[in-house]
């Protein structure tokens, strides 16, 4: 009996290997990228380029037109939350790094910062008071405090390449 035991295993990988069944494969994995372009509502750039109907008030749909043209939608986290509040962001070039997911264009961010003269900046909200780093606009979560925008060389070496 202990030596059919022994067995089992086998007899169960024997047994799928008959079957004429395919291991389960791993499901495709997001993409990384690195994006360059600005923020929009895609439902106005629809709106504009493909005369789509729209409601004369809507919630925007934010995404990122790319320099090729190209729209990726924008996912809504906590990385990625100062880009839909914070209407200063919508006016700058940005360097854009996050992951696509497979079969769609949906965008996770998980980075990013602006090109200003050519210059790529760090983004960052700032309390003064406490000398902490925020993500997104608001409050400082220690003194309640305003944070403020802060735009800043990432180093001598930024110099984006033209063209």
């Amino acid at each position: 009996m202990r030596n059919l035991l022994r067995l089992f295993p086998f007899f169960v990988i024997l047994v799928f290997l008959l079957s004429g069944a395919t291991p389960p494969t791993e499901a495709p994995k997001p993409e990384a990228v690195e994006l360059k372009g600005t923020v929009v509502c895609l439902a106005e750039e629809m709106h504009t380029h493909y005369n789509v109907e729209l409601f004369k008030t809507h919630e925007p749909l934010y995404g990122i037109k790319t320099e090729d043209g190209k729209y990726y939608t924008l996912l809504r986290t906590s990385l990625a939350e100062a880009l839909f509040i914070d209407e200063r962001l919508h006016e700058k070039d940005l360097i854009i790094n996050g992951r696509v997911f497979p079969k769609t264009l949906l965008l996770e961010i998980t980075r990013f910062a602006s090109i200003k003269d050519g210059v790529v900046h760090e983004l960052y909200y700032y309390c003064d008071t406490c000398y902490i780093r925020a993500v997104a606009p608001g409050n400082c979560d220690c003194c309640q405090a305003p944070v403020v925008l802060i735009e800043r060389p990432l180093n001598v070496d930024s110099t984006i390449p033209s063209p």
